[in-house]
Parts: C-alpha cells; sequence; structure tokens
C-alpha cells in the first residue's frame, strides 16, 4: 500500500505541501463531515438509493465525485496526515458544493491561505489614532475596531448604545462574541438574537482557520463552550460565513426601537494584523439617528482605545 501522504500525484510534491497540526487535520476532517452530511445525492445527480444509514452523501461518492480514491478521501476524514493540495481540495469543495466561504475556509484550515498577512505572535491590543479619529467623525454612526478574535479594540461614543460602557470591561468580557452570548442586556434588546448569534459564529469558525494552533484564540472558544450550551451548539454545526451586511434591530429600554444598516470594513495596519471596523448606519425614516442623538445628549464621553 503507498504511504498516505504519497496517495495522490498532483503537484506540488507532498513534501512541499503545508505541514498540518494534528488539531488542523481534525477541524479539516470535522468540517467534511459536516458538509457531506448535509447533502443528498439529488442535490448532485446520484440516485438516492436504499439502506442508507446515515444522511448525507457516502464517503465513496464523494470520493467519485472530486476524482479521488475512497481510501484516500477516507483519510482525509480520518484525519491521518494526506497533505492534500490545493488542487485536490478545490475539487473536493466542488463535488461537496462549498459555497465560497466554505471553500475558503477549508484552503485556509489547510494552510493555503494566500490572503492572510498577519505576523505570528500575540494579538493587537490598541489602535493607532487615525483609526480611532476614523471612529470618531462617524458619530452619530456607533463604530467599533474588532481583533480577529472580536476583541473591541476600539468604539466611539455612540457605540455606548448598544454595548454600554466598554471601558469598563476587562480581559476576555471586552470581546463582542463573549458579549453576544454572556450579556443579558443585549439578548434582550437584539430583536433576532438567534441569528445574530448564529452569524457571530460562523464568522468565528471562518477566522479561526487561520487560529487552530493559536492559544490566545482558542481560549474564548473552550470558555465559551463551557458557559453556553447554545454557543457549543453552534461551534458544533461547523457553518462558516463571509462578512456581509443586512439590519440589526435593538429594542433599547431608554432610547426606544433602533434600527441600524450594518458594513464591514476591513484594516490592515502596520503590523499587519487583520482588523474589521464595523459600523452601524441608522436605517432612514426609522427615526434612530434622532433616537441616538437624544440618548448620548444624556451620557457621559466613554470613548476610549483598548490598552
Amino acid at each position: 500500500m503507498r504511504d498516505a501522504a504519497s496517495w495522490y500525484p498532483y503537484s506540488p510534491s507532498p513534501e512541499d505541501r503545508p505541514v498540518l497540526s494534528e488539531e488542523r487535520r481534525q477541524e479539516i476532517a470535522n468540517f467534511l463531515r459536516s458538509r457531506r452530511a448535509r447533502l443528498q445525492p439529488e442535490q448532485v445527480g446520484l440516485p438516492r438509493g436504499s439502506r442508507r444509514r446515515t444522511p448525507g452523501l457516502r464517503r465513496e461518492e464523494v470520493a467519485a465525485l472530486a476524482g479521488v480514491s475512497t481510501e484516500w478521501y477516507t483519510w482525509l476524514e480520518q484525519a491521518r496526515d494526506v497533505r492534500p493540495s490545493e488542487a485536490v481540495l478545490q475539487r473536493i469543495a466542488a463535488a461537496l458544493r462549498l459555497e465560497p466561504g466554505e471553500a475558503h475556509h477549508l484552503l485556509t484550515l489547510a494552510g493555503y491561505d494566500r490572503n492572510d498577512l498577519r505576523n505570528g505572535g500575540s494579538p493587537p491590543t490598541t489602535l493607532s489614532p487615525p483609526v480611532q479619529r476614523l471612529l470618531d467623525q462617524l458619530e452619530p454612526c456607533p463604530a467599533w475596531v474588532f481583533g480577529e478574535r472580536w476583541d473591541i479594540l476600539g468604539w466611539n461614543r455612540a457605540a455606548t448604545v448598544i454595548w454600554g460602557d466598554l471601558g469598563a470591561l476587562q480581559g476576555i468580557e471586552r470581546n463582542a462574541m463573549y458579549q453576544s452570548f454572556m450579556s443579558p442586556r443585549l439578548r434582550r434588546m437584539l430583536v433576532d438574537w438567534e441569528a445574530h448569534a448564529r452569524s457571530m459564529v460562523a464568522k468565528l469558525r471562518l477566522a479561526h482557520a487561520r487560529h487552530v494552533d493559536d492559544a490566545w484564540f482558542n481560549e474564548l472558544i473552550q470558555v465559551l463552550r463551557e458557559n453556553s450550551a447554545e454557543f457549543a451548539a453552534f461551534w458544533g454545526a461547523h457553518d462558516v460565513q463571509l462578512p456581509r451586511t443586512g439590519v440589526k434591530v435593538y429594542e433599547h429600554p431608554e432610547a426606544g426601537r433602533l434600527a441600524f444598516d450594518y458594513l464591514h470594513l476591513d484594516i490592515v495596519d502596520e503590523r499587519l494584523a487583520a482588523l474589521r471596523l464595523i459600523a452601524y448606519i441608522p436605517v432612514p425614516g426609522t427615526g434612530t439617528r434622532e433616537r441616538v442623538e437624544r440618548f448620548l445628549q444624556h451620557e457621559p464621553a466613554t470613548t476610549a482605545v483598548a490598552s
């Protein structure tokens, strides 16, 4: 029997492909199994047949669609050290009908993320002054800058309408993912909390592909899995999502009903840190802008840069 790492004859040679940790191989295996389970034979032009004891496609069906051997694909789903090439992963992504974000996630897990500019080391904890000034200029639109783990690195005064006094939060509590699941206030305010929470977890899962081996990133996941059954369930679904625009609606206890269009902007600073600016734009005709402005007239200034 051939060695697993050399089973598939695509270039580059296995020796030149990324060496993956056991954790990364397991993430790939879990993700592939979850995507295979959701795909029905009819969706890929195969007969359903009989005696299907588990949901979704069989391994041999995915292997045939991707043009690889069943044995090799089985090894991949078993987290064996097969070192798949980028070309093979793209064929598997096509066979599993992965969305663009899901295909990107798979390639990133396997070490083929060409867009990851960040150098190694600890994550950033501060913003440069020009970025903070940009946040301040966006008022009365609430705006924040987040790191890849959704740590809240900076915000403007209007953001206090949604999150309260972020300056009073320390450590892992100053994190949008943590607040989404652990803040009763935020949960009560969000009109569709579950959709928000699922979307947040799917975005975190996408970012996690670059940091499977980073303890600082995994710390947040572990804390939330231990303290939120809902997070654990959403995380276990292995869904991923690219940033997108949309509308968020809040029932604020003092300001009233607030409706915002939200916008994602990527920022790359001199540290090659991948930062994300999210701005909430009041929906015209809803009175949101006026309610935010009235609320801010009675709130103390709490704008700060995380340190």
